[in-house]
């Protein structure tokens, strides 16, 4: 990615009952924007961003830890090929407890329940591949 180039983020904010800031980021391969990655929870003090498209094959994978700042830990859904994967980059100071989500062929997804003193949320982060109207089956697994 080329210096000071854009990523096209999504930023929810923060909700009138919850003060846990969240962004989500359709990255298109994280390999190539680790720094932007990075750079952006940083400037806009995120405590959450939800990531799809990341392309990693692996939880091990070294973009991984390159994408995550200082003070932050990151907990993925890895798509095993080509394209893919999801993950949740969060503020160590909340702890974090994976919810289990039914195995699904249509999307992939990552549930983590995040809790600090004073706040909680629950964060599905899912991703659709395909450009293809959702089909019937997409929505009945979802629905589970």
């Amino acid at each position: 990615m080329q210096h000071g180039a854009h990523l096209p983020y999504r930023d929810t904010g923060r909700s009138a009952d919850q003060g846990i800031s969240i962004g989500w980021l359709n990255v298109q391969s994280l390999r190539n924007k680790t720094d932007a990655v990075e750079k952006l929870v940083r400037d806009r003090s995120l405590d959450v961003l939800a990531l799809t498209e990341t392309w990693h094959t692996d939880s091990d994978d070294v973009c991984l830890r390159l994408a995550t700042p200082g003070g932050y830990a990151i907990t993925d859904v890895a798509r095993g090929h080509a394209g893919g994967g999801v993950a949740v980059i969060f503020k160590k100071s909340l702890k974090c407890s994976r919810v289990p989500v039914p195995t699904s062929s249509t999307f992939e997804a990552i549930c983590v329940r995040l809790t600090s003193a004073r706040d909680q949320v629950v964060v599905l982060n899912v991703y659709r591949p395909g450009s293809e109207k959702p089909s019937a089956q997409f929505f009945d697994e979802l629905t589970s």
